[in-house]
């Protein structure tokens, strides 16, 4: 490893999706930011744990959008290409991305629903830096698009293009996933007004494969590889899932749909208490940030 991969300038963000999901999402965000590991969060509007979100010293806030898992903000009759016959959103990536894909979503509707959470958590108090989407579902095919007018309109300048070029070459799930936002993602530009990461980290790499040696490796691997050429302004956003959970919480709501997220609080957060995240920054020349502070 020379100087100039050791080196390469580089401004990342460390955000956590969910928070507002679960009091466990919330502990970890404050706990993290404490050390400094955690530098960005995004809000689920319609989460349980909303009413307890207050802004963390340290911490840019953003919207993540939610039309996949429990009750949409607006009325159902509204939204109702979102939502299956009990007024829940569906709950499932699968069957949200099989509608999205036949273009039986409404434009509309997914606009309408984005907007009032995005006007949801401002009336709760949150200044807003940036916008994604729960399980990226901002990034299906025509849905990009709208996430960035819906933050255009609202005066946010980030939205999350989930491009991930490295990470874990197992084939399976976690390696379609990486390829297909990928894919998506190639072809989607944001519009004048919208910035983006250069690229995302932690999309293949979740739970235990979460380290700050795996983001590392990932990093400089693509310089090896060839790619140098990256400009002292590049950002890379780390995409994570910790979580400290108590006895005695609330079980994740039903109308949720499945979910694995649980499975990645307790490793992902030893990572960022126990890994040496800021150390590695330091002697590789990178900025730990947030959105709100990049400009």
């Amino acid at each position: 490893m020379n100087d100039v991969t050791a080196r390469t300038p580089l401004r990342v963000i460390v955000n956590v999706d969910d928070l507002g999901m679960h009091p466990a999402v919330r502990r970890a965000v404050e706990e993290c930011a404490a050390l400094g590991t955690v530098t960005s969060a995004s809000v689920m509007a319609n989460g349980p744990d909303l009413a307890a979100v207050r802004p963390v010293r340290g911490v840019s806030m953003g919207a993540h959008l939610n039309v996949l898992r429990g009750r949409p903000l607006s009325p159902a009759r509204e939204v109702r290409s979102l939502v299956g016959d009990d007024g829940l959103f569906l709950g499932s990536f699968a069957r949200f991305a099989t509608r999205a894909l036949r273009g039986t979503i409404r434009h509309d509707e997914l606009r309408l629903e984005w907007s009032r959470q995005i006007a949801r958590l401002r009336e709760h108090g949150l200044e807003l830096s940036h916008v994604d989407g729960e399980k990226h579902t901002h990034c299906l095919p025509g849905l990009f698009a709208i996430a960035c007018e819906v933050a255009r309109e609202a005066g946010i300048a980030w939205v999350r293009r989930s491009v991930e070029a490295r990470g874990n070459p197992a084939f399976g799930a976690a390696w379609l996933r990486r390829a297909l936002l990928r894919a998506w993602c190639e072809r989607a530009h944001p519009p004048a007004g919208i910035r983006c990461a250069d690229r995302v980290w932690g999309i293949a790499e979740q739970g235990a494969r979460f380290t700050s040696e795996a983001f590392v490796r990932a990093t400089i691997d693509r310089l090896d590889a060839g790619e140098r050429e990256v400009a002292t302004s590049e950002v890379v956003e780390i995409v994570c899932h910790p979580g400290r959970p108590h006895r005695g919480d609330p079980a994740l709501p039903e109308g949720f749909g499945r979910m694995r997220v649980a499975a990645l609080w307790e490793p992902e957060l030893r990572s960022l208490l126990e890994d040496p995240w800021r150390a590695l920054a330091i002697e590789h020349g990178w900025t730990l940030t947030g959105f709100d502070t990049l400009d």
